[in-house]
């Protein structure tokens, strides 16, 4: 009968100290998990807080806690809301004290990070309500009733987006390219053949194993890049030699991909720097001049294609409100002008970044806090009037935007294309990156994009003292763009309404010549080039090389003799582009590389070609024109086979001699006469060999004409 009474009494005594440990332990807890989300170390708050929140799972106050922490992250917001639900099922606090661990109660404010939870979540009418309900609870001049009242706006503006939804067709561009961790901020070439980007990612070399960013428990970003290859697929990315210990990020690049603008962050201060591409390395990074980068935070630039006009971003003083666009433009010295804010229509009370302009300078692309979001950053882009502003921006729509953070919208050179990041479901990792075609884009790119390869012959490397000499036929204006020492990709803008003359060379000699007149359709057009650089070229022989031209093997096999015309070999085979006036005839060479057939009016052998010819007429009444075309075996990829090529080659020879004529008042028929055309397929037997034989297949790549 004693026993259940000496129970009783341990009981009494035991318990308490029970409880008594358990207070102390829960009060340990707390503070040190206050302390670490004090400190800001959201990852490490938020473990803390779950230890507490075992302890007491019903206390509305941690729950409120945890559920803030995770809102605070950059990769797990979505898994506030059941704490926030139930921080919220209980009367909030009227006196909330943030650091006393017996506060259970959650402070009036878990409605409005409920409210963005659910907003997150897509809980839209949900969203209005919580934030509602926290607006009802503070008075006016509470320093969140205004940010509650925009949550609300967006939360409307989110409805309409979502209920006129784009044509976007959106897609992950692959795990070559994403992984597991974070990767983001992708920017590209205009040919879209090299793609930089930033990841968070483990080096390859695990160089950076112990470098965490004890904010948010990840590895420091780092700039990567990834180039196609020849039949347009990703390659595993590369890790740029101008990383540091610290945050290094993709900002933009060049139209070519070989000037690459970065953000440095070393002090909390980012700052905005510049690297050049020298053959395979890049060169040591340079702060931007002028008052670009300053004591405040400078995170973004973007550059005109013509490096005349650049934007950048920074929350320094005197701005509309947080992160501001701002303009420069290129002074006659070379130097950038000071900045400039480019006012009201584009910058917000709120915050704009990751401005990016078209390839034709006219659409500006950028994120805004501000305008008609519908969650956090959204997309925006910006059309320059002929006054020189900017228009009203539009919200590029949804699903492309969000109600998330969604910027870093770098477009392709036609604006119908564009690549972003964006963290979705389906994804490899936590945020991936995606490219969006959007055809109804009412964005129109005015403009055409010269592209292709220089490739060197066969053993060589593409030399070092080659580049295409791009020069404005109306204004006289001479740029120099070098292929890529890599693979010899070479892009360069062409505007509208202009004609150019394209040179390239090679040893300080042209080594081939382009004529092209760009129209003033308002359309975007894309010109590709492909130049085949023989022996002869790399090498510098001032005399010239003669390419033997194999025997044949068999009776089937025949080899028509390059540029035969009888006794007229005029001009031999080392020219690519050439005339002469010889015995009272005029002759015109032109060769072609793979698969082309067209050449410009404006080549200056064929316009010397055509006054030769008029001198014929004039001298002699009239005059008869032959045409010879020929074509290699190397099977054709445009056309359905050689025979229609080279017979394609004479057709356009014709137009352009009719043409040129016309102009110069000699009519066809009357005043001079085509002969009988030579149309010819020849050359050794294809045996899948174009490349090793690249030089002696281009011999059979031309056009002849003479007339008499």
């Amino acid at each position: 009968m004693k026993r259940p009474l000496l129970i009783t009494l341990l009981s009494l005594l035991i318990l308490p100290a029970i409880a008594q440990m358990s207070s102390r332990e829960f009060t340990t807890q707390f503070l040190e998990a206050n302390r670490l989300m004090e400190e800001k170390y959201w990852s490490k708050s938020i473990d803390a807080w779950i230890g507490v929140l075992q302890m007491d799972p019903s206390n509305a106050n941690v729950n409120y806690k945890l559920g803030y922490c995770y809102m605070q992250t950059a990769n797990d917001k979505k898994a506030a809301l059941p704490y926030l639900e139930v921080a919220t099922s209980e009367r909030v606090a009227k006196k909330y004290d943030p650091f006393d661990p017996k506060e259970r109660k959650a402070p009036v404010e878990a409605f409005y990070y409920l409210g963005k939870s659910q907003h997150l979540d897509y809980q839209l009418d949900k969203a209005i309500e919580s934030f509602s309900t926290f607006q009802s609870k503070v008075s006016k001049k509470h320093y969140m009733h205004r940010l509650a009242e925009r949550q609300i706006e967006m939360c409307n503006n989110a409805k309409y987006q979502i209920s006129h939804d784009q044509n976007y067709l959106i897609s992950n561009v692959g795990p070559v390219i994403n992984e597991e961790t974070n990767d983001y901020s992708p920017v590209i070439s205009l040919d879209e053949s090299s793609m930089f980007f930033t990841s968070r990612r483990l080096r390859n070399d695990s160089t950076n194993e112990d470098v965490i960013d004890t904010e948010t428990g990840e590895f420091y970003e780092d700039i990567y890049v990834s180039y196609k290859d020849k039949t347009g697929a990703w390659m595993e990315p590369e890790l740029l030699n101008i990383n540091t210990d610290g945050h290094a990020a993709t900002i933009s690049t060049s139209p070519d991909g070989q000037t690459l603008y970065i953000y440095y962050d070393e002090k909390g201060d980012g700052q905005i720097w510049k690297s050049v591409l020298f053959g395979e390395t890049w060169s040591e990074p340079e702060m931007m001049g002028s008052d670009i980068n300053s004591d405040a935070w400078e995170t973004h630039i973007t550059v005109s294609a013509d490096e005349q006009t650049l934007y950048y971003v920074s929350n320094r003083e005197g701005g509309f409100g947080g992160r501001d666009i701002y303009r420069c433009v290129k002074l006659p010295t070379g130097e950038w002008s000071k900045s400039l804010n480019v006012g009201a229509a584009l910058n917000t009370e709120w915050e704009e970044d990751s401005p990016f302009l078209s390839a034709d300078g006219k659409t500006l692309y950028f994120a805004s806090q501000g305008h008609n979001s519908m969650g956090g950053f959204d997309i925006f882009y910006s059309t320059l009037g002929d006054d020189g502003e900017w228009s009203k921006p539009v919200n590029i729509g949804y699903p492309l935007n969000t109600v998330e953070d969604d910027l870093f919208f770098a477009p392709a050179a036609n604006s119908k294309r564009a690549y972003y990041s964006s963290q979705k479901e389906g994804g490899y990792g936590l945020k991936d990156i995606y490219v969006v075609d959007m055809p109804d884009s009412p964005v129109e790119a005015d403009l055409a994009v010269l592209k292709g390869f220089i490739y060197p012959a066969q053993g060589e490397e593409l030399p070092d003292d080659i580049f295409v000499m791009v020069t404005n036929k109306q204004t006289g204006d001479v740029t120099e763009y070098r292929p890529r020492q890599r693979d010899g990709a070479y892009i360069t803008i062409l505007n509208p309404c202009d004609s150019y003359q394209i040179d390239y060379v090679v040893n300080e000699e042209i080594y081939q010549q382009e004529f092209i007149n760009v129209p003033c359709d308002g359309s975007y057009s894309e010109i590709n080039k492909e130049i085949f650089l023989l022996p002869v070229n790399l090498a510098g022989d001032e005399e010239g090389t003669v390419v033997e031209v194999p025997e044949p093997k068999e009776e089937s096999d025949p080899i028509i003799a390059p540029g035969a015309r009888g006794t007229n070999d005029y001009l031999g085979t080392g020219v690519t582009v050439g005339s002469a006036f010889i015995d009272g005839e005029a002759y015109f060479q032109r060769y072609f590389v793979y698969d082309f057939d067209a050449f410009a009016e404006e080549e200056t052998e064929f316009s010397d070609f055509i006054n030769n010819l008029v001198k014929l007429i004039e001298a002699n009444g009239d005059a008869t024109v032959i045409i010879e075309s020929s074509a290699s075996r190397v099977p054709s990829s445009k056309y359905k086979n050689n025979q229609e090529l080279t017979a394609n080659r004479n057709k356009t020879a014709e137009k352009q001699v009719v043409a040129a004529m016309n102009k110069r008042g000699f009519k066809k028929g009357k005043d001079y006469q085509f002969g009988t055309p030579r149309k010819l397929v020849g050359g050794p037997k294809y045996r899948n060999d174009a490349q090793t034989n690249k030089a002696t297949y281009e011999l059979y790549q031309y056009i002849k004409v003479w007339a008499y």
